[in-house]
């Protein structure tokens, strides 16, 4: 196994490695040129990720940790396969370019069948701690931001770790903060519904306005 190094500034390997290129050869004819992702591809946005979440992510899959049943999970298998081939200097560089790509807010804004309401309740007790109350994500608890992230892809996430498709696997304990929560505290297909559906309020109307200060404003209070 690798060992790799995450840091908050790019190590020198990666001044040689062009990362919008490793993006274009690599990762754009899944996630998009923009890292818009794809649903027909089953592809999430990644734009704006933050580097530390890209490359955590990377590694999981580089060594074993994600992906790993491409029966339960094939697109995590195809991402394990492309990682495996990627250097330590082509991941920090790729996760670098990924971060400065603008946010590409999800078309879609709810959720069918979703109980926001409820859903912003259930988020307030068991997702605000660790993705803060924004749902931006905080770094120093491995937690990566959910605004910018369609709601298909969140929902298959919640599904993958409740059956332990994803998290499950050793040394992966972050993963295993979340097969908890999700095993323990999301009820039913409904409850993921719900919690999914008040997350695509916290999305800004547009790229632009996530660099406003209104991102960072309390959320509404919904009303049943």
């Amino acid at each position: 196994m690798l060992l790799f190094v995450l840091s908050l500034n790019p190590s020198p390997l990666v001044a040689g490695v062009p990362g919008a290129l490793v993006f274009e050869k690599v990762c754009a004819a899944c996630h998009g040129m923009s890292g818009e992702g794809k649903a027909e591809l089953k592809t999430p946005s990644i734009a704006n990720e933050p580097r530390w979440y890209v490359m955590t992510q990377l590694l999981n899959f580089h060594d074993g940790k994600r992906g790993q049943d491409a029966v339960k999970d094939p697109q995590g298998a195809m991402m394990a396969g492309i990682a495996k081939t990627l250097t330590r200097a082509q991941i920090e560089a790729v996760a670098t370019h990924v971060e400065k790509l603008p946010m590409v807010v999800p078309s879609e804004k709810e959720i069918a069948g979703a109980d926001v309401p409820q859903g912003q309740e259930l988020f307030y007790e068991r997702c605000m701690e660790c993705h803060r109350y924004n749902a931006s994500g905080e770094m120093a608890f491995g937690s990566p931001p959910l605004v910018g992230r369609q709601g298909w892809y969140l929902l298959e996430q919640l599904r993958k770790f409740k059956n332990l498709h994803r998290g499950a696997a050793k040394g992966d304990e972050r993963g295993a903060k979340m097969v908890q929560m999700a095993t323990q505290f999301i009820a039913d297909e409904q409850a993921m519904k719900n919690v999914v559906g008040y997350i695509l309020t916290l999305n800004p109307a547009s790229a632009k306005a996530e660099a406003a200060e209104a991102i960072f404003a309390p959320p509404p209070v919904l009303k049943r």
